[in-house]
């Protein structure tokens, strides 16, 4: 069985990856025009594609690697280095991040289309990445036990209620941190890429097979 420093470590990887600072700028840039039930809509159903991203990933995601012949040190390194990639320019440019829309300008979606943001930006890139998907393949690779993926799956639903919260959550919480939410994604940066560093050099001990 996984021990509870290994749960706690794949939790915090998960939400620092989704940067709820940063998240928190986009979910309130992009929803503000949006009426409180169709945000209500658009977190649940963002939040439901979380879900069964992450569940597939934890569940049947190490055997699609072993179909293609990759090794979970393999992915560690990949992970680690999607993170690294992933927590750099919070730490250095902070709540300015260079993030893409679909699009390019949501002010001109008509309000009934706000299915359209569901996908992108919201469930790809926000909330869901390639680290975050990586990340969830090489943890789930460590499990010993039904009880291991039962714990990881519940750390995912918490993860997918936070997310949702956070979403419908967001316009209030960028007028309430302001200014500070660039400080808090520079400092969630930071965080994320130590990790990045303790994946890496998991994920390289592996694959050489020493104990560093």
């Amino acid at each position: 069985m996984m021990d509870f420093s290994q749960y706690l470590l794949f939790f915090i990887t998960l939400l620092t990856l989704l940067s709820p600072p940063a998240a928190i700028a986009v979910f309130s840039t992009v929803t503000d025009r949006f009426p409180k039930n169709i945000n209500k809509k658009v977190a649940l159903r963002v939040t439901r594609n979380y879900i069964l991203v992450m569940l597939i990933s934890i569940t049947i995601g190490e055997y699609i690697l072993a179909g293609l012949g990759l090794s979970a040190p393999a992915l560690m390194i990949t992970g680690g280095i999607a993170a690294f990639v992933a927590g750099m320019p919070m730490m250095t440019t902070g709540q300015k991040l260079d993030v893409t829309f679909r699009g390019g300008d949501y002010e001109s979606v008509p309000r009934a289309d706000w299915e359209t943001v569901v996908a992108v930006p919201l469930t790809f890139p926000m909330v869901i990445g390639g680290a975050t998907i990586a990340i969830a393949i090489s943890t789930a690779n460590q499990t010993n036990s039904v009880m291991d993926y039962g714990v990881l799956i519940a750390i995912v639903l918490l993860v997918a209620v936070i997310i949702y919260v956070m979403i419908i959550t967001a316009n209030r919480a960028a007028q309430l941190l302001g200014g500070s939410l660039d400080i808090l994604t520079r400092m969630t940066g930071i965080i994320l890429i130590a990790i990045a560093i303790e994946i890496l050099h998991a994920g390289i001990t592996g694959l050489l097979g020493v104990d560093v």
